[in-house]
């Protein structure tokens, strides 16, 4: 039962309370072209293959292997004495439909992405991916707990994801032709709609009265203008395009002054007070320490997904079992490393951070960049 409001400003104080995400019900990858479009570096030239298969489909065996996992999750932190939430689960396939497209519906498993908690505040953000677009249904009777305990709640706009809606100015800059993606897409347009605000809570990572937002087009900078007018107490830092969406498999702050960071070259998009910050480069992984979905699908996640971790606090990291070379690197460095197993991260598109959502840290609104 939940008795306080949310409580969460930063990525590595105390974690007291955290929602664990479900995969019930995840057969299948809805590949329409919001689908392709923000999975596209990952999913190219795969998705061309599977021309014409609108559901690609994930046996059951992997299913129920991703499930096992994610009980692994939530029990590891449920012993460290956590409260683990968890969403309410689909109880079928649900195919949802708009006046301008239909999809499968995905389950809440990646439950970073939909929501953000700034401080006392839950936002619900506004879906890329038209499959996700009423995801958070699931986490509905959460919220309302915390709402009812004295949290503040917001939404984004609802997007229409009508044809069109989707800017994909940050592949034309990266030189990638798209039309092919876009030119396929069998949703209606909305007449005057134009380019929406999309974004995803993934996109951000909280530095106390500081939080880092990567914008890499028009969709996400009607986003950061939102953010920034709900919340004139807090500095909103644009990483102009430091990936087209995501970052928490770039940039992912362990404690004041120290940071996991994929490669030095991206220290250039961060604000310069975080440049002087202690940097741990994650060591490489070969494609080969995956498994392999050849028979019946593709990865949407990089090979970086990995250094997609939870911090418990300042000292204690989860992180997956299967790359014993980040937990070597980091107990190297003083860190107490909570090892979970998750097989299928590259497949299910998201690591511990985005399988959770920290609803209670004991951090506060402290300033960490000067």
């Amino acid at each position: 039962m939940t008795n306080a409001p949310v409580n969460s400003f930063d990525e590595w104080s105390p974690l007291k309370e955290v929602l664990v995400g479900r995969a019930d019900h995840y057969n299948a990858h809805h590949v329409d072209t919001s689908f392709q479009l923000f999975y596209f570096d990952n999913v190219k030239p795969d998705v061309d293959a599977a021309a014409g298969q609108p559901l690609l489909p994930i046996p059951q065996r992997i299913v129920d292997e991703l499930n096992e996992d994610i009980t692994g999750l939530a029990e590891a932190l449920a012993t460290g004495g956590i409260t683990v939430h968890r969403p309410a689960a689909p109880g079928k396939d649900i195919d949802i439909r708009s006046p301008y497209w239909d999809a499968r519906a995905t389950p809440p498993l990646n439950v970073r992405d939909n929501t953000i908690i700034l401080g006392r505040t839950i936002v619900e953000t506004a879906p890329h991916v038209r499959a996700r677009i009423f995801e958070n249904d699931m986490l509905k009777s959460l919220f309302y707990r915390y709402y009812d305990a004295g949290s503040r709640w917001l939404s984004m706009p609802r997007p229409a994801l009508a044809r069109g809606s989707l800017d994909t100015a940050y592949f034309e800059r990266e030189g990638i032709d798209v039309s092919h993606v876009t030119g396929a897409d069998t949703a209606l347009p909305l007449d005057g709609l134009g380019l929406e605000l999309v974004f995803d809570g993934a996109q951000c990572m909280r530095l106390g009265r500081d939080v880092l937002v990567n914008a890499a087009n028009r969709n996400h900078h009607l986003a950061l203008r939102w953010l920034r007018e709900a919340f004139p107490e807090l500095t909103f830092h644009l990483l102009d395009g430091i990936a087209d969406s995501h970052i928490d498999s770039v940039v992912v702050p362990l404690r004041p002054g120290l940071m996991l960071l994929r490669d030095p070259a991206y220290l250039d998009y961060l604000p310069a007070a975080m440049r002087s910050w202690d940097v741990i480069i994650p060591p490489p992984m070969d494609e080969s320490a995956f498994p392999d979905y050849s028979e019946f699908g593709f990865n949407i996640a990089s090979r970086y997904i990995d250094m997609n971790v939870l911090s418990i606090d300042e000292n204690t990291v989860v992180v997956n079992s299967l790359y014993p070379e980040l937990m070597d690197l980091l107990e190297g460095r003083g860190f107490t490393v909570v090892p979970v197993r998750h097989r299928h991260r590259r497949l299910a598109g998201g690591g511990f951070h985005c399988f959770t959502l920290d609803m209670v840290r004991a951090g506060g609104c402290e300033t960490y960049l000067n």
